[in-house]
C-alpha cells in the first residue's frame, strides 16, 4: 500500500472532488472537506502508532521518473517527517474548525486551497529527490498566496505579493543550488542524480559548498522566517484571516526549519560548520529583536505574529548549534510552536467574531464576561513564556543546553529573548483579559465548538510538556544518524555539556 503517496495526495484529491461536486452547497462542502482533513489526520495517527522503534527510514516509495537525468519519485518517512506531517494534519483540522463560521459562503474555494496547501506541505516533508522536493515547495506557494490575497483583510493583496516575492526569490536561489550540486556531484563521482541518498556524504567543501548551501538556506530562511528575511511575515500573518494565519505560522513555517535540518546540515556539513556562528547569531538576534517588537505593538494580531518570529529564532539557534540535544530541542519547539500559534490565533479569531477587534488599546476586562476563554487563553500564555510542564519548556531547555557549549554569547542573547517573551506574554494577557471592561456590548463566552478547539490544544500542550519523551524517542534514531554523518564528514564539533 503506497501510504506515503496517499498521505501526500489525499487532501488534494479530496478537496478538488468536494469543491467540484459541492461548489453550490457551501454547508455540505464544509462538512465534506472537514471529513477529508480528519481522514488525513487518522492516516497520520495510524502511521505514528505503527511506526517501528529503533529504525531510521521505515517507509519508502521509489519510482523512476526521468532516469536519464537522475530524477525519481522518491518519498521516505523517518521520525522527523513523521512528527511534522502529523502536526500538519492537526493544524489543518484546527484551521478548518476555526474558520467554520467565518468563511460562510466561500467554503468551497477556501477548503480546496487549504487542502491543496496541506498536500504540497506533506510532499515537502516526504520528498527525498531534490527535483520532486522543489516541485512540492513551489506548489505550496500558489494556494497560500490565494488564501492571503482572497480571504485577507485590508491590504491583504500587498501582503500576499510581498510573501510571493520573498518566496520566489529564495526558491530561485535554491533551484540554482540544486542544479549546481547535481552537476558538481556528477563531475566528481560520475553519478548524476538528484536523489538524496546518492548525494549524502559527498557534499562540496570550501567556497563551493558554502555558496551551494547558502542557496538552499535562502529559501528555507524565508519560510522559517529567519531574521532578517522575516520582513514578509508580519504583514502576511496580520492581514490574512486568523484561521489562515494558524496554517501559515503553525504548519508552513516548519518547512523552513525542516529544510535546514534535512538538507543543509547533511548535504553541506563543512559549509554549515563555516556558517554556524552566523546562523546562531541570526537566530539569537531574531529572538530578541522580535521579542522587543512585540512589546511595542498595539495590535494583538501583530503582536502574536512577532511572537511567532521570536520563537522561530530559538529554533534556528538550535539547528545551527548542531548538537543532538539542540537539534531535538529545535524539533520539539516546532511542535510546541505549532500548537501555541494555533491557540493564539484561534483565540484572536474568536475575539474578532465577537466584534471586539484586535486593538490592545480597546481590549480589556474580558475575563469577567468570558471566563472559559480567559482560563484557556492563560494556558497558551503560560506555554509561550516557557512554564515547566507545558509544551515550550522541553524544547527551550534542550536548545539552550545544546547551544551553550557551542557559543555562550549567542545562547545568552537568546535567553534574554526568552526573558522578553515572558514580559510580552504577561502584557498581552493583562491588556486583553484584566482591568476594566472596555467593550460596550455584551460579549458571549466560548461556544461548544470553540471549547473543543482550545480544549484539545490545551491537552496537546500539556502532553508535549509533561511527557516529551513520547515525541523525543521518535527523533532519537534520525538525529543520531545525522550526528554520525556530520561527524564523519568533519561538520560536527561534538561537545558533551
Amino acid at each position: 500500500m503506497p501510504w506515503l503517496s496517499l498521505l501526500v495526495f489525499l487532501p488534494l484529491a479530496g478537496g478538488v472532488l468536494c469543491g467540484a461536486l459541492l461548489r453550490r452547497n457551501p454547508e455540505a462542502a464544509r462538512w465534506a472537506m472537514l471529513a477529508v482533513a480528519l481522514a488525513e489526520l487518522a492516516l497520520s495517527v495510524g502511521l505514528y502508532i505503527t511506526s517501528p522503534a529503533g529504525t531510521d527510514y521505515w517507509l519508502t516509495e521509489h519510482v523512476a521518473w526521468l532516469p536519464t537525468y537522475g530524477i525519481g519519485y522518491l518519498l521516505a518517512m523517518d521520525g522527523i517527517s513523521l512528527l511534522l506531517t502529523g502536526l500538519t494534519a492537526i493544524i489543518t483540522v484546527v484551521t478548518m474548525l476555526v474558520a467554520w463560521r467565518s468563511m460562510a459562503t466561500r467554503w468551497p474555494l477556501f477548503g480546496v486551497l487549504i487542502l491543496a496547501a496541506e498536500s504540497a506541505l506533506m510532499g515537502v516533508f516526504l520528498a527525498l529527490d531534490l527535483v520532486l522536493f522543489y516541485v512540492f515547495w513551489e506548489l505550496m506557494l500558489i494556494p497560500v498566496f490565494l488564501l492571503i490575497a482572497l480571504f485577507g483583510r485590508e491590504n491583504s493583496l500587498h501582503a500576499a505579493f510581498k510573501f510571493l516575492l520573498f518566496s520566489i526569490t529564495g526558491s530561485l536561489l535554491m533551484l540554482i543550488s540544486i542544479i549546481s550540486l547535481y552537476l558538481w556531484h556528477g563531475a566528481q563521482t560520475d553519478i548524476y542524480s538528484f536523489g538524496y541518498f546518492d548525494l549524502l556524504g559527498g557534499g562540496a567543501s570550501g567556497a563551493t559548498g558554502l555558496w551551494l548551501m547558502l542557496g538552499f538556506l535562502a529559501a528555507f530562511a524565508v519560510k522559517l522566517p529567519l531574521f532578517p528575511l522575516h520582513l514578509w511575515a508580519p504583514d502576511a500573518y496580520s492581514k490574512a484571516p486568523s484561521a489562515v494565519t494558524i496554517w501559515l505560522a503553525g504548519a508552513m513555517a516548519n518547512a523552513g526549519a525542516y529544510g535546514i535540518l534535512r538538507f543543509c546540515l547533511p548535504l553541506f556539513p563543512d559549509a554549515v560548520t563555516q556558517f554556524a556562528s552566523v546562523g546562531m547569531a541570526l537566530g539569537a538576534a531574531g529572538a530578541i529583536y522580535a521579542g522587543l517588537l512585540v512589546l511595542a505593538q498595539r495590535d494583538l494580531k501583530l503582536a502574536a505574529a512577532y511572537a511567532s518570529i521570536n520563537h522561530m529564532g530559538l529554533v534556528a539557534l538550535g539547528l545551527f548549534a548542531r548538537q543532538q540535544q539542540s537539534l531535538g530541542g529545535a524539533v520539539s519547539l516546532l511542535l510546541a510552536h505549532g500548537l501555541l500559534a494555533a491557540g493564539l490565533f484561534a483565540t484572536i479569531e474568536m475575539l474578532e467574531a465577537r466584534g471586539t477587534g484586535t486593538s490592545l488599546d480597546r481590549l480589556g476586562g474580558l475575563f469577567r464576561p468570558m471566563p472559559r476563554l480567559g482560563a484557556l487563553f492563560m494556558v497558551f500564555v503560560l506555554t509561550g513564556l516557557g512554564l515547566p510542564g507545558l509544551a515550550n519548556f522541553p524544547g527551550e531547555f534542550l536548545v539552550l543546553a545544546g547551544s551553550f557549549p557551542v557559543s555562550m554569547p549567542w545562547t545568552v542573547l537568546a535567553t534574554l529573548g526568552i526573558v522578553v517573551s515572558v514580559s510580552y506574554f504577561l502584557k498581552i494577557y493583562e491588556r486583553v483579559m484584566l482591568g476594566p471592561l472596555n467593550h460596550e456590548h455584551p460579549v458571549a463566552d466560548l461556544y461548544p465548538r470553540e471549547v473543543v478547539i482550545l480544549g484539545a490544544l490545551t491537552v496537546a500542550v500539556l502532553w508535549l510538556g509533561l511527557v516529551p519523551d513520547t515525541f523525543l524517542d521518535t527523533l532519537r534514531v534520525p538525529l543520531t544518524t545525522l550526528n554520525d554523518l556530520l561527524a564523519a564528514n568533519g561538520g560536527f564539533d561534538h561537545v558533551t555539556p
